[in-house]
């Protein structure tokens, strides 16, 4: 469930896309990733581009992120699934932050940021991260 909610992530999803969702693009896994196999319409495709789930875990080294799947819906629906990542086109890279940085600069795009001063902080804001005290990316100034 999403905190500061009764409704289960299924219920939030078929609230949000009553006909179902044919993309659904993944930074996290866990429950959320189930949620959205569950609202999946036939031929839906899924992008996985992080593991968050994992990476914030309690326990565990964050190299993984477990999470069940009900295959027989996969096959049924027609359902794909695939990996992305940034590291598959590296050519793309210096062009994707330049993009982003004149974006920003803009006001196209705002992305939500908390910035803390200082590497002795790194650690307390991990934490904090991990519990939900912050949201979006958390930058740490050297």
């Amino acid at each position: 469930m999403i905190r500061g909610t009764d409704k289960s992530f299924v219920a939030q999803l078929r609230e949000a896309a009553p006909d179902g969702i044919d993309v659904f693009l993944d930074n996290v896994g866990g429950e959320q990733l189930q949620a959205a196999m569950a609202v999946a319409r036939e031929q839906a495709r899924f992008v996985i581009t992080g593991t968050l789930s994992g990476q914030l875990a309690a326990a565990g080294t964050g190299r993984v992120a477990p999470v069940v799947l009900d295959s027989t819906q996969i096959l049924l629906r027609k359902i794909t699934i695939r990996g992305y990542s940034a590291d598959d086109y590296p050519q793309a890279r210096d062009e994707w932050f330049r993009r982003l940085a004149d974006w920003c600069r803009s006001g196209d795009i705002a992305l939500p940021h908390v910035v803390i001063d200082g590497l002795e902080q790194a650690t307390l804001a991990l934490a904090d991260t991990a519990q939900g005290r912050y949201f979006g990316m958390v930058v740490i100034r050297l």
